[in-house]
């Protein structure tokens, strides 16, 4: 067994994980209502479009880098550092190339901006200036090595986490006391993101230099090898694919209200995505931190110990995931009238709701989108991902032509495309490339449904029980919800071994810290 596979660095992973998801939440539940206050709706939604732009360039960046570290990852366990090192230089310098290729188009793009999209007259040069800023950091992320690669490795994810924690915590500082000191610009969003991504790169850098000191990058030729760059293309290219299908499913709807609807329904969207984005990548996190183990293991070729470890996994994402995901489903409406009250606070909940329902069906078994990469079967999924955003895109512009649905149904197609393709595709595909029957992790999409079912009926009682009339009371039936439903999660999901291990180790920290 590898020396990078240790509970006790997954329990960091996830600990950081969700402190620092804890941190941003804080962040947007402080800063997005000032935000809006002080430049309005419409110009906020241009800072997640920006970003939506540069989810839509990392698609070509993504067929080269998608499977960089699983190929760097397989070759460094397997302490074949020359072949580590072939993949470390070869992903770099065809990064190079690529940057090379979209700075033109980039260009060109900023200085015609407001012909592709809809940009009011008064912030037209802000937006512009928010642009290029992210852009500029999109290019110096894709010229820099692959600084991921150390931590990734290492199974040291919280060295990566806790940097992006602290400059969590400076963004809010520096966005408060530039809207202060001057007048308001939406641009400072960005310049900031600059600054604060550079500093992270840099210690990513170091990171990646202290724990993996034999990757090295080269300037003496050969400085890459074309085969190596084909065969992670090859890979990655259905990564891209793949990419491009989640991005019509996810990303695009900005775009797509920003051009049929106008830029205040495309604010309110990017609202309503706030919070729901932020538990998004909550999960997200969580998945991540059990990345390396379970490339670690399969890296290693214990296939028996990578089922096990995949089925422990679900346990513990359904018991963790379906908590925040129901306590948003059942308190939002009154989240929004109390955070941004000026908005339509029932539109608000109903994008939210769209946004969320998916994970009703898929908290438990989110670990399997994980699979393909592991495995290397990258390509199915990509099929899987295009053909549902394929068909997101179209019955969204159907919709939007000739029905007054507007934004509903934006959210609403996205959301039903989703768990259909999961439920029909990702839950069978990856239990037969585990080598299991292709039903087994269906009962796992029950659990995550009762679950959910359970947490909403104590969320829905609370209410009733507890007068929500003011933040405080908010927080305190948050509390309730979360607590009472983490207990129920525990008991529905977990057999009596599996609650008294889990009980006995955290009393053991707790006894262990006083």
């Amino acid at each position: 067994m590898s020396k990078y596979i240790s509970n006790k660095r997954t329990t960091i992973n996830i600990l950081c994980s969700v402190a620092s998801l804890a941190v941003n939440l804080l962040i947007s539940f402080w800063l997005s209502p000032y935000i809006i206050q002080t430049i309005g709706v419409e110009a906020n939604g241009f800072v997640s479009l920006a970003n939506n732009f540069i989810t839509y360039a990392n698609l070509i960046v993504t067929a080269l880098n998608a499977m960089a570290a699983r190929f760097i990852t397989l070759s460094y366990i397997q302490q074949d550092y020359q072949r580590a090192n072939l993949y470390y230089n070869s992903v770099f310098w065809g990064n190079m190339i690529i940057v090379a290729i979209l700075l033109l188009p980039a260009a060109y793009l900023l200085i015609k901006l407001e012909h592709f999209i809809d940009i009011p007259a008064n912030i037209l040069m802000d937006v512009k200036i928010l642009f290029s800023f992210v852009f500029i950091l999109f290019f110096i992320r894709t010229a820099a090595p692959n600084y991921d690669c150390g931590t990734y490795i290492t199974n040291r994810m919280d060295l990566a986490i806790i940097p992006n924690m602290a400059t969590s915590m400076l963004r809010c500082v520096l966005l408060i006391t530039l809207f202060t000191i001057w007048t308001p610009r939406i641009w400072y969003i960005s310049l900031v993101s600059l600054c604060l991504g550079l500093i992270t790169l840099i210690v990513s850098g170091y990171f990646t230099h202290k724990l993996t000191p034999e990757l090295r990058i080269t300037f003496s030729p050969p400085l890459c090898s074309w085969s190596a760059i084909t065969e992670l293309v090859g890979a990655g290219v259905w990564n891209s694919i793949s990419s491009a299908g989640l991005m019509m499913v996810n990303s695009l709807d900005l775009l797509i209200c920003n051009l049929y609807l106008g830029a205040t329904s495309m604010g309110i969207l990017s609202l309503s995505k706030t919070i729901p984005n932020i538990l998004v990548q909550f999960v997200e996190s969580i998945r991540g931190a059990f990345g390396p183990e379970l490339t670690i293991i399969y890296a290693d070729g214990d296939h028996q110990q990578l089922c096990q470890r995949i089925r422990s996994i679900m346990k513990f994402t359904c018991v963790i995931n379906t908590v925040p995901t129901s306590g948003i489903l059942i308190l939002s409406d009154i989240f929004y009238q109390l955070w941004v009250p000026s908005q339509d606070t029932f539109l608000l909940r109903m994008l939210t709701s769209l946004t969320m329902f998916h994970y009703v069906f898929m908290s438990g078994t989110v670990v399997l989108y994980g699979v393909f990469t592991i495995t290397n079967k990258v390509k199915y999924n990509s099929v899987a991902m295009l053909t549902s955003g394929l068909l997101s895109t179209a019955i969204t512009l159907a919709l939007l032509s000739f029905t007054d649905l507007g934004v509903i149904a934006v959210s609403g197609v996205s959301c039903i495309i989703g768990i259909t393709r999961d439920l029909l595709f990702t839950i069978p595909a990856t239990s037969r490339f585990l080598k299991l029957k292709w039903y087994t992790f269906y009962p796992q999409v029950g659990q995550s449904i009762l679950c959910c079912a359970v947490v909403i009926g104590i969320g829905s009682l609370v209410r009733t029980i507890l007068p929500i009339n003011g933040w405080i009371t908010f927080f305190v039936a948050c509390g309730i919800t979360g607590i009472l439903g983490l207990c129920a999660n525990m008991i529905i999901v977990l057999n009596k071994e599996e609650r008294s291990q889990l009980i006995g180790m955290v009393m053991r920290r707790f006894l262990k810290k006083s």
